[in-house]
């Protein structure tokens, strides 16, 4: 026998209601934003502007920001904070789509947020005849 609609509506409600509250489970936990904004439009489809040195981006794992970038004849050198380092193969795409065009490297480092003396570092490395590359390393103490 069927059940009643009232109860196949709170049935539903019930299913959704647990199911965003295991989604809401996963997500990583939120650090003060020490003053840097969410990115705007301009800095997303401008990675080496003064915009993208002054926000934070989005990735799988959490944010991200770019801390630096110079450029060294035809290689880029970019060092990046991430709330997850295994994002950084991620946002090197980003920049390899953005300029590979102008260099044919590009170096991005990437720490964490709130990295010390001892925590891991990943590089990832893209040069135009080798494609990508990734290195893990040590942070040294200061």
């Amino acid at each position: 026998m069927p059940l009643p609609r009232a109860t196949q509506r709170l049935t539903m409600l019930t299913l959704l209601v647990s199911g965003a509250a295991a989604c809401a489970g996963r997500r990583p936990p939120l650090l003060p934003d020490i003053g840097v904004t969410p990115c705007p439009a301009s800095a997303v489809h401008d990675l080496l502007s003064v915009d993208a040195l002054q926000c934070w981006f989005i990735a799988p794992h959490g944010r991200w920001r770019t801390l630096s970038h110079e450029s060294h004849y035809a290689v880029l050198v970019v060092e990046v904070e991430a709330a997850d380092v295994r994002d950084a193969d991620g946002i090197a795409r980003r920049f390899v789509e953005a300029a590979r065009g102008t260099f044919s490297e590009i170096l991005l480092y990437v720490q964490h947020e709130t990295a010390g003396a001892g925590d891991a570092i990943r590089r990832v490395r893209w040069t135009s005849s080798r494609g990508f590359e990734s290195l893990d390393f040590t942070a040294a103490p200061r």
